[in-house]
């Protein structure tokens, strides 16, 4: 299986690609130089890499419960049944 041929996996792989070229953009919800206080002082860009990094975990579970229904991610299971 490739990201070529199977449209699932080609979905996923972009969905992917753009929360990694996301987080990687210096954005000032990402990365300051400078302090920004946000919510009780904290700085902005630990609420960016919280929700960035809370979104990018609900994909990967999004991502496991998806594939866990295809077939092509289940198992062989080759044992005879009495």
């Amino acid at each position: 299986m490739d990201i070529i041929s199977n449209c699932f996996e080609r979905k996923w792989f972009y969905i992917f690609m753009f929360m990694y070229l996301l987080i990687m953009l210096p954005l000032p919800f990402f990365f300051n130089t400078q302090y920004q206080p946000g919510w009780l002082g904290i700085p902005t860009f630990i609420f960016g890499w919280l929700i960035h990094g809370i979104t990018v975990s609900a994909l990967i579970i999004l991502f496991a419960w998806q594939c866990l229904k295809r077939p092509e991610y289940q198992g062989n299971i080759d044992e005879e049944q009495p």
